[in-house]
Parts: C-alpha cells; structure tokens; sequence
C-alpha cells in the first residue's frame, strides 16, 4: 500500500468549508479511481494546517492517479482555500506495517 499526505495551509474563512467540499468532491471522484483505498481530510485545531491523507493499492495504482487529471479536478476544487495560492506540498510513503482494532 502507498499513502500519500499532501499538506496545504487552510485560510480561515473556509475552515468550516473544506470538510464539505473535501466530503462532497474530493471523495466521489477518488473513489472512482482504481486502486484507491481510503481519504481522510486532517486538521491541526484552531490552526490553518491541513492534511489530505489518501491511501493507494500499490504504487501503479497511486503513479496512476498523480499523472492523471484528476489529482488537478481535485486541487482545483480547493484553490480557493489555499493560503496566499500555495499548492499543496505532497509526500508518499510505502506502507511498513500496520494493524488496526475492528
């Protein structure tokens, strides 16, 4: 598996807003794309930071979504709340080990 966390600073205005656009654009359009697994939008209370963590099959899967258009549909969507025009800053990781609690 391959996680991606994009971070990207939110302006105060649309703090209430990100989450709405992240769960009504951000989520459809993901889950269309194949070898997409999870999303989850991440915040630092009271802060402007941001994290949009997603996670991917394998890196065919995640090579796939980042040289496709929609990885630009998505941060589109967002342009308006990024601070000062800042893209998001991404990194990807290849996932070790993990567990969970069900």
């Amino acid at each position: 598996m391959i996680v991606r966390m994009a971070r990207w600073e939110c302006a105060e205005p649309f703090w209430d807003e990100d989450r709405k656009r992240f769960e009504s654009t951000a989520i459809p359009i993901l889950q269309e794309q194949d070898g997409f697994i999870e999303a989850r939008l991440l915040a630092v209370p009271g802060s402007t930071r941001r994290i949009a963590f997603t996670v991917w099959r394998d890196w065919v899967a995640y090579e796939a979504f980042v040289r496709s258009p929609v990885l630009e549909r998505i941060t589109a969507a967002f342009q308006p709340m990024y601070v000062d025009g800042e893209l998001p800053e991404a990194e990807r990781f290849e996932v070790l080990a993990q567990g969970s609690r069900v």
